[in-house]
């Protein structure tokens, strides 16, 4: 008895549909994400400041922050050394939280100052 093998066909066919799912995935994401950190930008506070200290965050000489639309206490930063290297981080001061680095989110660009 032979085994059934799926063909090139067949395994282009399940490519495409499950590129066809995750696309949408994709884009829900990057709008929730812009909705939850609706902006504006401003710089961050010193609480923040303070708060990245204590954690020996070193990556955020300059920083960049929107605070977010479902906790007040949590905000998105974009932090940079040298203007060149971005990374983002996500802040709760209050409940001594923190989590990054991580790359810049879709959908949310850097300021116009800092635009590359």
């Amino acid at each position: 008895m032979q085994k059934h093998q799926p063909g090139l066909l067949s395994l282009s066919l399940r490519c495409g549909l499950m590129l066809l799912v995750l696309t949408p995935c994709a884009d829900a994401a990057q709008a929730q994400s812009s909705e939850e950190y609706p902006g504006p930008w401003r710089e961050i506070t010193q609480d923040v400041r303070e708060f990245l200290a204590l954690r020996r965050v070193y990556a955020c000489n300059e920083a960049v922050g929107r605070q977010s639309s479902r906790n007040s206490d949590e905000y998105l930063l974009y932090c940079t050394r040298d203007e060149k290297h971005w990374t983002s981080w996500h802040v709760q001061p209050a409940a001594r939280k923190l989590w990054g680095p991580d790359k810049l989110i879709e959908g949310i660009p850097l300021p116009s100052a800092y635009d590359r």
